[in-house]
């Protein structure tokens, strides 16, 4: 009789972990454009506050909302369709991945961007490897 329960339980279990885990595989998509900033930076700054300690940097930035401001070096779209924006510099710059979602509603914002000039852009800060990796991120002005 006990080992009945001991498998319907074990099944129980099984079956609340597999509704987890699917709940957490089709979690729908982050609007970027709706969570609220943690930060306001300058592309500058933060790339300064990364040089002078990146352990305290990484703890404070990585994983949060940032709207950076900065000039934009270059713009680029990858192999696989992503556009991929760079700011203050181009080797040790930031290199902010936009949504996919938000670039194909607004590819001519995008299209406008000229190199060289002002952009802002917000998106989640993924930390620090040869330079700032941003993403999702989207333009908040240009």
């Amino acid at each position: 009789m006990k080992t009945k329960y001991i498998i319907f339980a074990g099944f129980f279990l099984i079956l609340i972990g597999a509704g987890i885990g699917l709940k957490m595989f089709f979690k729908p998509h982050a609007d970027i454009s709706k969570l609220k900033t943690e930060y306001k930076v300058e592309a500058s700054g933060l790339i300064l506050e990364f040089e002078q300690d990146e352990n305290a940097a990484t703890a404070k930035y990585s994983e949060k909302i940032l709207e950076i401001s900065g000039n934009l070096v270059s713009k680029n779209k990858l192999p696989n369709g992503t556009n991929l924006l760079v700011l203050h510099d181009e080797m040790q710059g930031i290199s902010c991945q936009l949504d996919s979602i938000w670039a194909a509603a607004n590819q001519s914002a995008i299209e406008a961007l000229e190199t060289g000039k002002a952009v802002t852009v917000k998106g989640i800060c993924k930390g620090y490897l040869m330079e700032i990796k941003v993403s999702p991120a989207i333009i908040v002005s240009k």
